[in-house]
């Protein structure tokens, strides 16, 4: 009877500790304040940067360059946090971590953002652009779309600095 009387206690314990508190939306708030902050290898961080306009205009000229750049996020992975995107004009360019050694926060969409490493281009498989319309929750309508490769602007950062 002690050992039953005891299970509910704990069950019900556990049951408040769980469920969701007042303080809840002041901890949203406080994440969204959180993304700005380094990420990776950012001993560059007081470094000169281009625009992402001049790395597309680099790129025509050069199959792979390694720089310093700024942008705003356009999205982020929504499952982890383990790519961003950024766009100069019409072009996009897909930003993975160099090793998956780092993540940035999945809210980071619309800061602005510093990041250093390898710029290139290369043709992205229809698997792969599948996947990350996955994580970017995109509609069945929207990945329904993805039927050939297509030339991707890519960026391998060693780090990212966001604003």
């Amino acid at each position: 009877m002690k050992k039953t009387y005891l299970l509910f206690i704990l069950i019900g314990l556990t049951a408040i500790a769980c469920s969701p508190s007042s303080t809840e939306t002041s901890e949203e708030t406080e994440s969204e304040a959180t993304v700005a902050g380094s990420y990776g290898d950012t001993e560059w961080e007081n470094e000169e940067s281009i625009s992402l306009a001049s790395l597309m205009d680099s790129l025509q000229l050069s199959d792979s360059i390694y720089t310093t750049v700024e942008g705003k996020i356009d999205a982020a992975c929504q499952a982890k946090g383990c790519w961003m995107s950024m766009s100069a004009t019409e072009n996009e360019i897909f930003v993975k971590f160099k090793d998956y050694g780092f993540f940035v926060p999945m809210n980071s969409a619309g800061h602005d953002a510093t990041m250093r490493g390898w710029a290139f281009s290369e043709a992205q498989s229809v698997a792969d652009q599948i996947e990350y319309a996955k994580d970017a929750e995109a509609s069945d309508e929207e990945i329904a779309k993805i039927t050939e490769p297509i030339l991707k602007y890519t960026f391998t950062a060693d780090g990212v600095v966001i604003k």
